[in-house]
């Protein structure tokens, strides 16, 4: 199955993200109140070096977007975003609505949010990355991490 991640910053302080997974689209916001874009290329990195399991959220004023990202044997991950209601509600993962759903590699989740961070970078650079998401820094250590992690899992195959 398919998968591409788009991320774009609008106004000052908001994001908007489309995720495919084959011929399903969902389009997500997120608010300056989260690192959005930072802690989704952490997580994609956080897969790639092996983690069992790791959750951010797409904070929303008011919700949340939580993506839960799940291994599931030595070669395949479970990737669902999940909504919810009210921001910072605590919420298990059981009582959100699942937006997308799909099982993919690793490798196919990182190289997807590295493009979409990385296309960000290109279209408004650091300095204009702050400007607009103003809370946050673009994450360049993370991105970087993320590219090292994709090099090394390419190299591999």
């Amino acid at each position: 199955m398919s998968l591409s991640i788009e991320y774009q910053l609008l106004k000052s302080g908001w994001a908007e993200c489309t995720v495919r997974v084959g011929s399903t689209s969902q389009e997500l916001t997120a608010s300056y109140l989260s690192d959005a874009l930072g802690n989704l290329v952490l997580a994609a990195a956080a897969m790639l070096a092996g983690m069992h399991s790791v959750a951010t959220s797409f904070d929303e004023e008011p919700g949340e977007y939580r993506w839960v990202v799940e291994r599931l044997n030595g070669t395949d991950i479970s990737l669902q975003v999940l909504e919810f209601g009210e921001l910072w509600g605590n919420k298990p993962n059981s009582e959100g609505k699942v937006l997308i759903q799909t099982i993919c590699h690793p490798l196919v989740f990182g190289e997807a949010v590295y493009k979409a961070a990385s296309s960000v970078l290109a279209a408004h650079g650091a300095a204009g990355y702050k400007e607009r998401w103003q809370e946050h820094e673009f994450p360049c250590k993370q991105l970087e991490l993320l590219a090292s992690y994709i090099a090394a899992r390419q190299h591999e195959h």
